[in-house]
């Protein structure tokens, strides 16, 4: 097969992967900008003010007012996709192409996090913490992989 014929079909394949016309997908999809222990590492109970986390991280997500203060969410969200039609090829067989077939292999998962900052009724932080640290969203290497952590049966209980 001459040079130039192999490299136009290495290029269509690479175009129409990228294009999602092919037999991988992937997408990843963040909403809000996701915080790190670094992003918030300025904050400091009893010191640090409202006004002063509003100015270096934004308007939080949500804010609630309590007994004693308020709390202040920052919400992000973290979606990952994953998927490749193993029967692609059988697009390209006469017959066997137009009959039904499609043997598809996916993994997704969607995440979410929070940092969460209470104030006082003077709007001092009084502390700050993530709630939540999902890696739901990670990209797993076999499709039947445990999300759950390992427990032995000591730490399960009677």
């Amino acid at each position: 097969m001459p040079y130039g014929v192999r490299t136009a079909g290495l290029m269509l394949a690479v175009m129409l992967g990228a294009a999602g016309c092919g037999p991988f997908g992937w997408t990843r999809l963040t909403v809000n900008h996701p915080l790190s222990e670094q992003d918030v590492a300025f904050i400091r109970p009893g010191e640090t003010k409202l006004e002063e986390v509003t100015k270096r991280l934004g308007a939080p997500t949500m804010l609630e007012q309590t007994a004693v203060g308020m709390v202040a969410s920052y919400y992000y969200y973290d979606g990952r996709y994953f998927g490749i039609d193993l029967t692609y090829p059988l697009n390209f067989f006469g017959p066997v192409s137009l009959t039904p077939h499609g043997v598809n292999l996916r993994n997704m998962g969607v995440g979410m996090d929070m940092f969460q900052v209470a104030y006082d009724a003077r709007g001092v932080v009084q502390y700050d913490a993530f709630a939540h640290r999902s890696d739901i969203s990670r990209y797993k290497a076999w499709p039947f992989e445990d999300r759950l952590p390992r427990m032995s049966p000591t730490e399960l209980g009677p």
